[in-house]
C-alpha cells in the first residue's frame, strides 16, 4: 500500500500539475540550470507563497544584493515583502581587491563567518 505525500505549492502552477500538487513537504528539492534559467525566480515564486500564508521564509544570496533581489521580483510581479534576505555577497571593494571572482569556493562557504551568519539569522526567525 502506498502512503500519500503532502505537498505544498511550488509557487508556479503548472509546475505543481506536473508535480501532482507541488513540492513533497519535508523533502529537499535541487533546482539545478544555467545562468537565466529561472533559478531564483522559481525560489521567490515559492517563499512569496509561504510568507503569504504566514511561514517564515529567508532567501540566503551568495551573488546579488538585497536592493537587486528585492528589485528584479518586483519587475516580475512578485510579491516578496515579507521574505527575508540575508546578503552574503561580496561588496563592490572584493572586486576591486580580487582580480576573478567564482561566487565562492567551497572552503570559503564553509569557513566559520559565512556559517554563523547563516545560523543566527535562521534562529532569529
Amino acid at each position: 500500500m502506498t502512503q500519500s505525500l503532502s505537498r505544498m505549492s511550488s509557487g508556479v502552477t503548472g509546475l505543481d500539475e506536473i508535480l501532482y500538487g507541488g513540492l513533497v513537504v519535508r523533502r529537499s528539492c535541487l533546482v539545478r540550470g544555467g545562468p537565466g534559467s529561472g533559478k531564483t525566480t522559481l525560489g521567490l515564486h515559492f517563499l512569496a507563497v509561504g510568507a503569504a500564508l504566514g511561514e517564515k521564509t529567508l532567501f540566503i544570496s551568495l551573488e546579488e544584493s538585497e536592493e537587486r533581489i528585492r528589485h528584479d521580483a518586483e519587475k516580475r510581479g512578485i510579491n516578496i515583502e515579507k521574505v527575508e534576505i540575508l546578503d552574503i555577497s561580496p561588496g563592490s571593494e572584493f572586486f576591486t581587491e580580487v582580480q576573478s571572482y567564482d561566487i565562492f569556493s567551497s572552503a570559503e562557504v564553509e569557513r566559520e563567518p559565512i556559517i554563523n551568519q547563516i545560523v543566527e539569522k535562521i534562529r532569529s526567525l
